[in-house]
């Protein structure tokens, strides 16, 4: 993960199951990146906002991810 994806937007919690009569751990799933979902968020309420837009999609995935990194700054910068 990039420094700047900081945290998982949906992980899931290793899981210990019984197998063979022996204990195993499986492996945690990471969910998203904290910075996609961000982006996310951001690029639908983009589209929201002026759904008949001419913009390209280039366009509005780097508007997104921009605003995505603003909101991980202001994570990092809160009190």
């Amino acid at each position: 993960m990039k420094p700047n994806e900081v945290g998982s937007a949906f992980p899931h919690p290793e899981v210990a199951r019984v197998q063979d009569g022996r204990c195993v751990v499986a492996n945690a799933d990471t969910g998203m990146s904290l910075r996609d979902w961000f982006a996310g968020k951001a690029l639908a309420g983009m589209l929201a906002a002026d759904p008949n837009s001419t913009s390209s999609s280039e366009i509005y995935a780097i508007a997104s991810y921009a605003l995505a990194d603003a909101m991980l700054k202001a994570r990092e910068d809160k009190p």
